[in-house]
């Protein structure tokens, strides 16, 4: 498969994507690495990582959430949330 000029515009309009206070995430500049991955032959993604965010800084933990237990803090569900089933 080649790339056209199309498929190149919609892949360069998806990384116009910007944070919430309207930082673009994506730089001119920044260090990519561009990859395919997929599980069937006829069934490929497209994985571009930014090198430049290289280490990944993680998010803190949760200040209202107990890990161990896989609750919330306070008794279970009392904040009206679910711990999930990924946890």
């Amino acid at each position: 498969m080649r790339l056209t000029q199309k498929v190149i515009d919609e892949i360069q309009l998806a990384m116009t994507h910007t944070k919430m206070n309207g930082e673009t995430n994506w730089k001119d500049g920044d260090e990519i690495e561009v990859q395919l991955a997929g599980t069937f032959a006829a069934d490929k993604f497209i994985v571009i990582k930014n090198k430049t965010k290289n280490p990944v800084v993680p998010t803190p933990p949760h200040p209202d959430f107990d890990y161990e237990k896989k609750e919330w803090k306070g008794g279970s569900n009392s904040l009206g949330r679910s711990a999930g089933h990924n946890l």
